[in-house]
């Protein structure tokens, strides 16, 4: 194997395929990533045996034909460090991979690609054109809410659901849920599927907003989602998902507007003073008027009062701080709509 490339055009091919690449090395290959050339590109493959990346990028030349596997991290951090416009020289030689551009030289063990854990999948698959900003959208809306190391496995994902030509993400740790849902090209489609944590991790940094449509396959055991530069594989979590539509607050609605700016600025800064385990916050709210008030074990306290648009009647909530500011994070709009219900029951907030 003998090419030449430009930094820019494989950096974040590595990079992306680093990230999925298994960092615990309780097999060594899976450390690795697959080098291969073809049709002119370079195909850049990375799995931990859950997920898997296959990246494809242009070649200023190929001299020789071949494949091997070389360390993700090592790979990716030394061309990530090469100086911007560099021209940089891959070739392979007695079981050496060497890197080399104008002043540089480096040589890299490799280990066989025959050795390599590639994904196959054997099942029928439905396919759905997507847009991929909306996909990207979607999965960076709900993420946040996601469990991390529940033992209810299931939470520690995301609900991928398609109704007809409806595609909606959801999340729950328990404590909290978030919701999202665009229109999708699919008809008369009835799936539930649940993605893995790190493949909604790291395929929301995969894709990009301006990269038009993508394909989403969805079957049995995995999803796949291809581009043309990008061929994304995971297995999905087998299990039940809660039915989320019953963790909506219902009763009669107490809806309170105000800018999400002010609003996020005002917690941010009440955070600063709350209990560090419990991270609580109190809202008092009456007729046009939200104060926030948080304090901790060592007698500190904070206060805020701001005029907000609320009709209805008094009454004091509190929250964990951080998830309420892990939603303003998400949310784009301006001006934000809460609905409160009363003192002991959850609130919906909507963009």
């Amino acid at each position: 194997m003998k090419f030449i490339t430009e930094k820019s055009q494989i950096v974040d091919s590595l990079q992306n395929a680093a990230a999925v690449a298994e960092r615990r090395q309780t097999i060594p290959i899976l450390a690795n990533l697959r080098l291969k050339t073809v049709n002119g590109k370079l195909e850049v493959t990375a799995t931990d045996l859950e997920i898997q990346i296959k990246t494809y990028s242009d070649l200023i030349e190929i001299q020789e034909e071949g494949e091997t596997t070389v360390s993700a991290r090592k790979m990716s951090e030394l061309c990530r460090s090469l100086p911007e416009g560099e021209n940089v020289n891959f070739s392979l030689s007695n079981g050496k991979l060497t890197v080399s551009s104008s002043n540089f030289h480096a040589d890299f063990a490799t280990i066989s690609p025959d050795d390599f854990p590639e994904i196959e999948i054997n099942e029928e698959q439905t396919p759905i054109t997507v847009e991929s900003s909306v996909l990207k959208r979607l999965l960076s809306k709900t993420s946040f809410s996601m469990a991390s190391q529940d033992v209810r496995y299931y939470l520690n994902g995301m609900l991928l659901e398609i109704e007809g030509n409806k595609i909606n993400g959801v999340a729950t740790d328990g404590h909290r849920l978030a919701f999202s849902s665009a229109i999708t090209n699919a008809a008369d489609l009835d799936v539930r599927n649940i993605l893995p944590r790190k493949a909604v991790l790291e395929l929301s940094k995969l894709l990009s907003p301006n990269e038009g449509t993508v394909e989403l396959l969805i079957g049995a055991s995995y999803v796949d989602v291809r581009s043309e530069k990008l061929s994304f594989s995971s297995k999905l979590i087998d299990g039940k998902y809660p039915d989320y539509n019953k963790v909506f607050p219902t009763g009669e609605p107490l809806p309170l507007e105000i800018s999400k700016e002010i609003l996020q600025s005002a917690l941010s800064r009440a955070s600063v003073l709350s209990n560090e385990k419990y991270r609580g916050v109190r809202l008092s709210i009456s007729e046009d008027s939200l104060k926030i008030v948080a304090n901790n074990p060592e007698q500190e306290e904070a206060q805020e009062d701001m005029e907000v648009n609320y009709k209805g009647e008094a009454l004091e909530i509190g929250f964990n701080v951080s998830y309420l500011l892990d939603v303003f994070n998400t949310l784009e709009q301006r001006d934000i709509k809460m609905t409160l219900l009363n003192s002991s029951s959850s609130v919906l907030i909507e963009s």
